[in-house]
């Protein structure tokens, strides 16, 4: 009788981890039909299919259907019933992340809804392994879902705060084992300051904190040190994540007694950078911190930058990752900078004796002012540096001396450079020609991923274009353009010349890859016909030595 064996597809699709594997990468309407496909499979579609639910509509649906009201949300056709809690029973114990966003939804669910989930469920946990809610919606139907085992919780704050107190309260007793707590608003930290310190001290194994920049006063950095286990305190930029007022972190003086911040390596901060050198150096400041973000709402002289970096040896022996960025105000026609006016090599050779630094970025509002010597002299004293970014866009745009030979010496001696950002003029000829030769005598980038070129000054990008394919990898990607903030003014004649250069430096995009690909052949068959060349020498010195050693003369041709 004959046996079926089993083809290697089979076998592979049989094994649990690889299946899981698979479906991670598809669509929930194809993870839909592997659910139907055998029970095996329908475990596993659905435990991917269920992982993480932006969708309530969808998720309440299994209950019974909803129907839409005349207020245009959505409310249930009927009351709930235990066997409606039957059935959703196993789907509820897939979730593990819940997010709403009432107004990115088509779906907007009544209030009602939440109410009759509350009254009729027949457990306490609706969602029970459930590990992540982000929720941005009427703050009080969050509540439901909240239970010990929720480890992540994003909250959007609205303008109307008279629910925010009880929601807190809620936070505490229900979820006192959240590590990361995201705060999303756009007011005045102040109008919730008391009670996101209550909040903050009352989490004692929260190991992240998230607010919007502009909100990290005195009195919360005073209540965070006291954390023991919190390991990154920070703002992010995102739009979504909001905005408060600048004016609430003036005169940033946390009091910190002994043992503060015991665990913290991650510290973002929008305060001055003078109030920044206070804080580094105050007694018992965080002295293991590995990265460091700080954001200047002033424009800062070139003279506290260089005070700053001055203390980092010493007060961050640990730091690996810092940026330094200085408000700019794109609005305003700057005049021509002096050298005091820009950042210079002095300003920047303290960096390169802090052992452990690999990543550093810089923004300010004039170019810094670099020879070829000095990036000359960085690239030899950083040859560990992975990310390296100062200042691509600054407001004065008009002049730099960076040519595109400013990038020669990081290939040369910075093997691990991963990011690579300057200020250039890649309008002169003043590069190496991209002609045959050169393309062998130049240095490649090893690790080089992307090219920030910000605002950079360029006219012809075939010529750039060439230069490039000489020294960049394969999958290197030139990034132009600016990430100043949208809300402020932009002087006119500003943006018509950064529209023509970022045309500029896209067409340069588009052309490296082939230009890189077509260097990379030309390096192999240079490399194969030299390996030609050095066989048939090798030979040649061998018949030589033959004939000499037999003293036959060489009268004709010889045969290889």
């Amino acid at each position: 009788m004959a046996t079926h064996t089993p083809s290697t597809m089979t076998r592979v699709l049989a094994i649990p981890e690889l299946l899981d594997m698979v479906f991670q990468f598809l669509d929930d309407a194809s993870n839909a039909s592997n659910a139907r496909v055998s029970k095996q499979w329908s475990e596993m579609a659905l435990d991917v299919l269920w992982k993480e639910v932006s969708n309530l509509h969808r998720l309440f649906g299994l209950l019974t259907p909803l129907e839409k009201s005349s207020s245009g949300s959505y409310k249930f056709t009927r009351p709930l019933e235990p066997s409606d809690w039957s059935r959703f029973e196993p789907y509820r114990r897939r979730v593990r992340k819940l997010s709403y966003r009432a107004s990115k939804t088509r779906h907007v669910l009544h209030h009602s809804v939440f109410d009759d989930i509350a009254r009729s469920r027949t457990s306490l946990d609706i969602l029970p392994n459930m590990h992540s809610l982000q929720w941005e919606a009427t703050l009080t139907p969050c509540v439901i879902f909240m239970h010990k085992n929720v480890k992540s919780l994003a909250l959007h704050l609205p303008t109307d705060l008279s629910n925010a107190n009880r929601v807190f309260d809620d936070v505490i007793a229900r979820m006192p084992n959240v590590s990361q707590l995201d705060l999303r608003f756009e007011f005045s930290i102040l109008e919730i300051e008391a009670d996101i310190i209550r909040v903050i001290s009352r989490l004692t194994n929260l190991r992240r904190i998230i607010l919007p920049r502009f909100c990290l006063t005195t009195n919360l950095a005073t209540s965070a040190s006291r954390l023991k286990n919190l390991q990154t305190l920070e703002f992010q930029y995102y739009d979504y994540q909001g905005r408060g007022n600048p004016e609430d972190i003036t005169d940033f003086e946390p009091k910190l007694s002994e043992n503060s911040f015991p665990s913290l390596y991650d510290l973002s901060m929008t305060i001055t950078l003078e109030d920044g050198i206070k804080f580094l150096t105050m007694p018992f400041s965080p002295s293991n911190l590995t990265m460091l973000h700080l954001d200047s709402p002033a424009i800062e002289p070139p003279v506290t930058i260089s005070r700053l970096i001055q203390t980092l040896p010493v007060a961050c022996p640990l730091l690996k990752s810092l940026n330094l960025f200085s408000f700019v105000d794109p609005g305003v026609k700057l005049p021509a900078p002096g050298k005091e006016d820009c950042v210079t090599i002095d300003t920047l050779r303290p960096l390169l004796k802090c052992p452990n630094l690999t990543s550093f970025e810089l923004e300010h509002h004039y170019p810094v002012h670099l020879k070829l010597e000095d990036v000359e002299e960085i690239a030899t004293s950083w040859p560990s540096v992975e990310s390296l970014v100062l200042n691509t866009q600054p407001v004065y745009m008009e002049h730099t001396d960076l040519t595109l030979r400013a990038l020669i010496p990081f290939a040369r001696h910075c093997p691990k450079l991963r990011m690579l950002g300057l200020f250039l003029n890649a309008t002169t000829a003043d590069f190496p020609a991209a002609g045959p030769a050169s393309a062998y005598q130049l240095p490649h980038f090893r690790a080089l991923r992307c090219l920030a070129v910000g605002v950079s000054l360029i006219e012809e990008d075939g010529p750039v274009s060439l230069f490039l394919s000489q020294i960049c990898p394969l999958n290197c990607e030139i990034e132009s353009g600016v990430n100043w903030d949208c809300t402020m003014p932009f002087l006119e004649e500003a943006v018509d010349a950064m529209h023509v250069r970022f045309e500029k430096w896209t067409k340069v995009e588009e052309l490296l890859p082939l230009l890189t690909r077509l260097r990379i052949e030309e390096r192999e068959r240079a490399r194969l016909l030299k390996e030609e060349v050095q066989d048939l020498r090798i030979r040649t010195e061998v018949l030589m030595d033959k004939f000499a050693l037999n003293g036959t003369a060489i009268d004709g041709c010889i045969t290889l």
